[in-house]
Formats: C-alpha cells, sequence, structure tokens
C-alpha cells in the first residue's frame, strides 16, 4: 500500500464522533481499534483545489477534457485498444466492469499493465474505479463481499457493515483499485427497483450503515462513493434501463433521502455517484445528473460539498432514450459535474470527447468550469499519490 495513501487517509476517529452525535447515532460505537476514512477534498475559493494549481495550469484544453473522463473498455488484457490509449492520452480514469474480470489474479495483472501504460512519459496516470455492490450485485464474484446490503441493512449491526465495507475495500485495493462507488445509499422501501441493493428505508439505520461502511472503507485505504445523489430509493424505475422520476418534496429528500449522503460528506468521503433520475421538485424533464439545482445549488452550495461528482453510467437507458451521450456528457460538466462516466467502449467515448472538446473551444462550458471540474479530478489524483 502506498505510503502517501496511509497519510491522507489517515486517523480520523474525532471527526467520526463529532459526526455521531451530530446525527444521534452515538450508539454507533465504532471507535475500537484504528477508525480511518477519505480524507475531504479541501475548501478553496476558486473552486480548484490548491495542491493541483500549478499542475492544471500545464495542461492544454485537450487534456483537461480526458482528466474529466471515466471510460469503460472492452478486453481482459494489455491487448485491449485502451492500452493505447492511455499511452497517447491522460485519462482521467478507467472504469474496470465485469466483463474486463476473469478472476482476481487477471484483473491485478490487468489493472496494474493499465496503471504501467498510463504512468509511461512521466504524464498523469488513471484513477482506477470499480462498482462493486454485495451479494448477486457484485461485478467481481471472486470477490467479497458475499452479502447484499440488504441483508447487512437487515442484520442493523453497524460494526457488521464497517467490517463489510473493510473487506471489500481490501480486497479492492489489493487488485489495484483506488474508488469504488459504492455503497449504495438510497433509501429503497419494498418494491422500489434497489431494493435488494441498499441497506434499507429507515433513513437513520441507513445512515449509521453509511457511516460504517465509510469507515470500513477508509481502514482499507480506499476511497468509497456513496450513490445515487440526492436518493433514488423512490424512483418509478431503474435508471439504468430507462427514464425514471423520484416525486418527492424538497422537504422530504432534504429530511430523509439526504441523510446517509450527508453523513458520508460529513466522515470524508472524497466522491459521491449522481443519479440520472428526474426529481419532480427540482426539474421534471432533466436528469439529476445534469440540474445546476442539484448539482451546484443542493450538492454544492446547501450542502458544501467540496469532493468529485461523478455521473451516473452516461450510457445508461436513462441518458440515452433522451438523447446522445455526447449532449448529456456536456449539460453534466457545465451543470457541475466532475467526472463522466461512459461504461461503453466505441465510438460513443470518441463522439463524447469531441463534443466536450468543441463546448470548452466555444465557451459553452466556461474555461473556469472545466477547470474546476479536472482540477477535483487531480486532487483525488494527488491523495492516492498518482501525481
Amino acid at each position: 500500500m502506498r505510503a502517501s495513501r496511509r497519510r491522507i487517509l489517515g486517523r480520523r476517529a474525532v471527526a467520526v464522533v463529532v459526526v455521531a452525535a451530530a446525527t444521534g447515532l452515538i450508539a454507533l460505537a465504532l471507535s475500537d481499534g484504528d477508525v480511518s476514512a477519505p480524507a475531504p477534498v479541501p475548501v478553496t475559493t476558486s473552486g480548484v483545489p490548491r495542491p493541483v494549481r500549478g499542475l492544471l495550469r500545464g495542461l492544454s484544453l485537450e487534456q483537461k477534457v480526458d482528466q474529466v473522463l471515466a471510460l469503460g473498455f472492452s478486453g481482459t488484457d494489455s491487448s485491449s485498444p485502451i492500452a493505447a490509449e492511455l499511452a497517447a492520452r491522460q485519462i482521467g480514469a478507467i472504469f474496470i466492469g465485469p466483463e474486463n474480470w476473469v478472476d482476481a489474479s487477471q484483473g491485478a495483472a490487468l489493472i496494474a499493465e493499465l496503471r504501467a501504460a498510463g504512468h509511461s512519459g512521466g504524464r498523469v496516470p488513471p484513477l482506477i474505479l470499480s462498482a462493486q455492490e454485495g451479494g448477486r450485485g457484485r461485478a467481481f464474484p471472486d470477490l467479497p463481499p458475499a452479502r447484499s446490503e440488504a441483508v447487512i441493512g437487515e442484520l442493523g449491526d453497524p460494526q457488521l457493515a464497517r467490517r463489510w465495507a473493510r473487506q471489500t475495500g481490501d480486497a479492492l485495493a489489493a487488485a489495484g483499485v483506488d474508488l469504488n462507488l459504492a455503497p449504495i445509499v438510497d433509501l429503497a422501501p419494498l418494491g422500489s427497483p434497489l431494493a435488494e441493493r441498499t441497506f434499507g428505508e429507515d433513513p437513520q439505520q441507513s445512515a449509521s450503515m453509511t457511516l460504517a461502511a465509510e469507515i470500513g472503507c477508509g481502514e482499507a485505504h480506499i476511497a468509497c462513493a456513496p450513490a445515487h445523489f440526492p436518493g433514488i430509493g423512490a424512483a418509478s424505475a431503474d435508471t439504468d434501463l430507462g427514464p425514471a422520476t423520484v416525486g418527492l418534496d424538497r422537504a422530504t429528500l432534504l429530511r430523509r433521502d439526504l441523510s446517509p449522503f450527508t453523513v458520508a460528506f460529513q466522515v470524508g468521503a472524497p466522491a459521491v455517484v449522481l443519479s440520472h433520475a428526474f426529481f419532480a421538485a427540482y426539474d421534471a424533464v432533466t436528469p439529476a445528473s445534469q440540474t445546476p439545482s442539484i448539482v451546484s445549488g443542493l450538492l454544492r452550495r446547501r450542502l458544501g460539498f467540496e469532493g468529485a461528482a461523478i455521473t451516473d453510467d452516461l450510457s445508461a437507458g436513462a441518458i440515452t432514450a433522451l438523447g446522445p451521450v455526447r449532449d448529456a456528457a456536456v449539460a453534466s460538466i457545465r451543470a457541475g459535474a466532475d467526472l463522466l462516466l461512459i461504461e461503453r467502449p466505441g465510438e460513443v467515448q470518441r463522439l463524447t470527447r469531441d463534443a466536450l472538446l468543441r463546448a470548452a473551444r466555444d465557451g459553452t462550458i466556461p474555461a473556469a468550469r472545466l477547470d474546476e471540474a479536472a482540477g477535483r479530478v487531480l486532487e483525488l489524483k494527488r491523495q492516492f499519490g498518482l501525481l
């Protein structure tokens, strides 16, 4: 494990106690042993974290655009076209999915090869992302956790949630993953499309389990990004498959559905996954990931979150049913997103990059907004000792 990662993801026991007291979760009793969690991205007046401003100034416009892309790919070894792209471009992140994974040995070797390609020539290498949930939702079946979030939530033991998350984080970190797009912290009642993937529908219990899981991630020295902001447990459908609506009013969202996210942010989660659902209380016809009042307003100004905002997969049905991925990508950056996840490989990724470059050149994406987004991605890399 890199020493720099240990230093940055240091002890957070005091912060945990403060958050527990503030949220009425003192009964968590999470003080045994070392308590670690990811350190928050520092707040700056410009939106670009100070430690990476010099590096950002040295990047071309094309390189800044590449930094806001998180790309999936096909293949299970270094013969994949993604290796050549990494040797030519400084891509923000690479997403490792089930189609790239044979077993833990192969997966670790693949990640090492991709990381080496990204490091060649002294360039800025990519973050390595995964979306390893639990139970049947595991992207990597030979890695933990065998139990789903729903099972952990039903058992109601935060210490168990902490160990569950740490075991998962240890396995992912050993394979070379930097950031896991989990846990799923939406409040999902029975009948919800996410019912088997979350800690449940009780806001206090979900918050306590989320807090414990984030601590477990920190102990494993891996970052975990809670999903799917601002909460899609009440969504009418699965956004992976098509458009979905959340009809809750703002007061209910703030009082209930945001509670797990708030706890995760207070304990130091360095990133969050943005939902693609429509939220009637904010904008009934625009996905949350493209809605400024949700990303720049609710997430940034109201909740004060300064970490990286990562879109859910832009090649998901909720987005492609509405129009081209490239249009959604531009709208997401304009709304305040920092890292654009596109799991589907091929031409859609090329067209999206071209659209982002055009939008940056003609001012559709303001220069300051692109700098802010690329800067937050670079700060995540700095935290993990990649710079």
